[in-house]
C-alpha cells in the first residue's frame, strides 16, 4: 500500500501588512517565500526575548549603582584614610612632645601685653601661632569625621542584620558622604606636604595684565580674577582687590588682588606666567593673552635683612585714580619702584598718602627679591640674573580653548582637561596638583636643582 505523502507545511495567515510595513515597495509577509516567512517566525520570538534580556541587565544595574558602596568596601576607605592621616599629622609634628612645648611656647608669648611693641616679632609670633592652631584644627577634624563615618558603619551592620534593609542603605551613604569629605581634605594636607619653599605658608598678591588681544585681553583679564577668585573662595582664603586699571571700552587692562589663606602662595606660585585664550569674538577666531604673576606677601621681619643700595632703585610717583576724592587725583600717591639692576618693578596705590604706598612698595619688591633669589638658588642679591628672570615670568603656562572645542591644557606639565567652563569657574585642583607632584618629581631625579 503505497503511503500517502505527508501534506505539505503551510504557515499561519501572515500579519495584516499595514501592520509589519508601508509604502509601494514593501511587501507582505504573504508574498514572501516560505523560507524567509519561516526564518521570520523563529527570529521574531528571539529578537523580543533579548531585549527582554537587555531590559532586566539594566535594571539590575541600576539597582546595583542604588544600592550604593557595601559594608565591606566602606571599611575598606576608612582604613586607608585612617592610615594616610596618621602620615599628615605625623609630618607636622603633632601628638609629640616638642610640638606641645612649642604651641604652649607660642600661646605664652602671644599673650604678652608687650607683644606688640615690635610690630615685625610680633607679626612672626602670630604667623607661627596660626599655623599651630591650622594644625590642631585638622587633627581635631580628622578625629571627629572618623568617629562619625566609625558610628554610621556600625548602626548600618545592625540595621541589616535586623533586616532594615533601607535603614542601613542609608547609613552607608551616610558614611560615604563623610568618607568622600576627609578624603578630600586628606588630599589638600597632601599636597601642602610636598611645599617645601621657604615662602609656601604665606599669603600672596596675584598681578593679572592684559597681552595682545585689544579689548578681548581686557575682558580675558576679568575672566582671569574671577577665576581665581573662585578658587581662593573654595578654600575658605580671604580675597582683597588693591589696584585695577579699567580697560578703554570693557574689561579691565590690569588688576591687583591679595589672596589671604594658609599656603595660598605654595599653591598659586606656579600660575605665574602667560595664560593664552582661544575663542570666538564677534563672529572671529581670537587668541587672547594675559600676564599672570604671583608674589608673597612677606611680614616686615622677613624683609628687614634684605639691605637694597639706594642708587639701584628707580622712583615714579603718579596719581592713582579711583576711590579716595581730590587727594589721589590731583595727589601722586601713587608710587612705582624699579630695582635697575635685575629690572624688577613693584607699584602700590592702595594707600592715599604717597610716604605709606612707597613703604609698601618697597616691601613687596623685597619679598619679589626673596622669592626669585629662591628660585634661582643664589645667595647673593648681586648673582640673580635679569634675562632668566623675564623669561621666568613672560613663559607661557597654560592654554584655554573655549570654541571650535574646549580644553584646558598646562604646557608644563601637560596635565589637560576638556570642562574648560569648570576650570574658569575655579576648579583649578587638577592643575595645581599635577605642577607640584611634577616639581617634586623633579626635585628627586635633580632636574630642578
Amino acid at each position: 500500500m503505497a503511503m500517502e505523502a505527508l501534506p505539505r507545511w503551510r504557515p499561519r495567515p501572515p500579519l495584516a501588512p499595514d501592520f509589519l510595513a508601508t509604502g509601494e515597495r514593501c511587501r507582505s509577509l504573504a508574498d514572501q517565500p516560505t523560507g524567509r516567512w519561516r526564518r521570520a517566525q523563529l527570529l521574531v520570538p528571539c529578537l523580543g526575548l533579548w531585549r527582554s534580556l537587555k531590559r532586566s541587565r539594566a535594571a539590575r544595574r541600576a539597582t546595583k549603582v542604588e544600592e550604593g558602596p557595601t559594608q565591606w568596601k566602606l571599611k575598606q576607605d576608612l582604613s586607608d584614610l585612617e592610615r594616610r592621616s596618621e602620615v599628615v599629622l605625623a609630618r607636622s609634628g603633632f601628638g609629640t612632645s616638642e610640638f606641645e612645648a612649642k604651641a604652649k611656647s607660642i600661646r605664652a608669648e602671644s599673650e604678652k601685653p608687650e607683644l606688640w611693641e615690635d610690630t615685625a616679632h610680633a607679626q612672626s609670633v602670630m604667623a607661627e601661632l596660626a599655623r599651630l592652631e591650622a594644625v590642631e584644627k585638622r587633627a581635631g577634624a580628622y578625629l571627629a569625621t572618623f568617629e562619625e563615618a566609625q558610628t554610621a558603619l556600625e548602626l548600618a551592620q545592625d540595621a541589616e542584620a535586623a533586616g532594615d534593609l533601607d535603614e542601613s542603605s542609608m547609613l552607608r551613604e551616610e558614611a560615604a558622604a563623610s568618607l568622600q569629605k576627609l578624603e578630600k581634605e586628606i588630599s589638600e594636607a597632601e599636597v601642602q606636604m610636598m611645599m617645601g619653599g621657604r615662602y609656601d605658608f604665606q599669603h600672596c598678591q596675584i598681578s593679572i595684565y592684559a597681552g595682545a588681544g585689544g579689548d578681548e585681553a581686557c575682558d580675558w583679564v576679568c575672566m582671569l580674577e574671577r577665576m581665581y577668585c573662585n578658587y581662593a573662595q573654595q578654600k575658605g582664603w580671604a580675597t582683597k582687590r588693591v589696584n585695577f586699571t579699567e580697560g578703554d571700552s570693557l574689561g579691565l587692562k590690569s588688576v591687583d588682588f591679595e589672596v589671604a589663606g594658609e599656603y595660598a602662595f605654595g599653591m598659586l606660585q606656579r600660575e605665574t606666567g602667560t595664560h593664552r585664550l582661544v575663542r570666538i569674538w564677534n563672529g572671529k577666531r581670537q587668541t587672547t593673552f594675559a600676564g599672570v604673576e604671583v608674589v608673597p606677601l612677606l611680614p616686615d621681619d622677613a624683609v628687614t635683612s634684605l639691605e637694597l643700595d639706594p642708587k639701584d632703585l628707580q622712583w615714579d610717583f603718579f596719581r592713582s585714580g579711583g576711590k579716595g576724592g581730590q587727594n589721589v587725583n590731583k595727589v601722586e600717591t601713587g608710587v612705582r619702584v624699579t630695582h635697575t639692576p635685575t629690572g624688577v618693578v613693584m607699584k602700590c596705590t592702595e594707600e592715599r598718602s604717597q610716604l605709606l604706598n612707597k613703604g609698601k612698595a618697597l616691601v613687596k619688591l623685597k619679598a619679589k627679591l626673596l622669592l626669585i633669589q629662591e628660585q634661582q638658588k643664589v645667595e647673593e642679591l648681586q648673582s640673580i640674573r635679569g634675562d632668566l628672570v623675564s623669561a621666568q615670568w613672560g613663559a607661557q603656562v597654560r592654554n584655554y580653548v573655549l570654541q571650535p572645542y574646549t580644553l584646558v591644557k598646562d604646557v608644563r606639565s601637560g596635565h589637560e582637561r576638556g570642562d574648560a567652563e569648570r576650570v574658569l569657574n575655579g576648579d583649578l585642583d587638577s592643575h595645581v596638583d599635577a605642577l607640584l607632584r611634577m616639581q617634586v618629581d623633579g626635585d628627586k631625579s635633580g632636574r630642578f636643582s
